[in-house]
């Protein structure tokens, strides 16, 4: 579907980077921002990712699409906020990095008939705010999609429609599997990489650990400089898995302890069952990877260390 209004409700990496694939697909459309923060929406519309600002009034009015992309955790506020002045026409999305409680705030609180799709683009950087928004970004992407049980069906399909113009592939999953799958994938990789960090910086010899310290150790750590709100509200709203999921990482890490401990033999074949299942994993998105121009290639080890080495990484998925 051609849009001729849309309101982006949150102007951050996320809002402004649809705001620019949308503008590239279709210069006409009239793109009317949003955001709490009046530093982002100026430079939101610095970089052309919305045409203009507004407040929530004004970007709700005749939209037919509605963008929410703020931090999770200012959801079910700005939820309560539009509820009033909602248009009844329009398709909702999200992209929060967490679905349950997003979609069990849109249930409660959203008016009765709302084509609310809840979405979450598995795309990102470390980098965060409209100064680094790439029409590009969601180009081969998973699109994750996870609809109310009300929805619909012309609200789905035009949820899907709306994905594959921005160059992402729908995936259809239950708010709490998917929460369970990104706790694994996505919030479980920061906190490892906040915990390394942590533990080596917080000791006297960090400045002369730092000094060895090279391209391995600046990977390792580099989703750290993520947003901290964001990941604030992420853990408060998948507590649980996410809890589950470091459990079973400090199991995994206490078995390789007593394995380098004992001087087991079978530590050479855990590193080598490590290395396979990675390459398989490697092996499997490259295999499912478009090729065309443009589209963002799958990296491969030696380019994420020379990156982290000069401080130009590579994307990531979404938190």
């Amino acid at each position: 579907m051609a849009y001729n209004r849309v309101a982006i409700l949150g102007t951050g990496l996320i809002g402004a980077s649809v705001g620019l694939a949308l503008k590239a697909s279709r210069p006409q459309t009239q793109i009317i921002g949003y955001d709490a923060a009046g530093d982002s929406l100026r430079r939101a519309q610095g970089v052309k990712a919305i045409d203009r600002r507004g407040s929530l009034r004004d970007a709700l009015e005749n939209a037919e699409l509605v963008i929410v992309s703020t931090p999770v955790g200012a959801m079910k506020a700005l939820f309560e906020e539009i509820s009033e002045v909602l248009p009844t026409q329009a398709l909702v999305m999200d992209t929060g990095s967490t679905k349950a409680e997003v979609l069990r705030w849109a249930a409660d609180v959203l008016p009765q008939g709302v084509r609310f799709v809840g979405g979450h683009p598995m795309a990102g950087k470390t980098e965060t705010g409209p100064d680094a928004a790439d029409a590009r970004l969601f180009q081969g992407a998973v699109w994750c999609l996870a609809p109310l049980p009300t929805a619909q069906r012309d609200a789905i399909d035009e949820a899907v429609a709306l994905v594959e113009s921005l160059g992402a592939s729908p995936y259809f999953l239950d708010p709490s599997e998917h929460d369970g799958l990104v706790a694994s994938v996505s919030h479980l990789p920061y906190l490892m990489s906040v915990g390394l960090i942590r533990h080596l910086g917080n000791e006297r010899s960090w400045r002369e650990t730092a000094s060895l310290a090279a391209g391995g150790f600046a990977y390792t750590t580099h989703l750290t400089d993520s947003d901290p709100q964001m990941f604030f509200d992420i853990m408060r709203t998948n507590r649980d898995n996410v809890v589950r999921r470091l459990d079973l990482y400090m199991n995994e890490l206490l078995s390789l302890r007593e394995l380098i401990a004992s001087e087991g033999v079978e530590l050479k074949a855990a590193f080598e069952q490590a290395r396979s299942l990675h390459q398989d994993w490697l092996s499997g998105r490259a295999q499912g990877q478009a090729t065309a121009e443009g589209e963002n290639p799958l990296p491969t080890t030696r380019s994420m260390l020379t990156g982290s080495l000069f401080g130009n990484f590579g994307r990531r998925g979404e938190k």
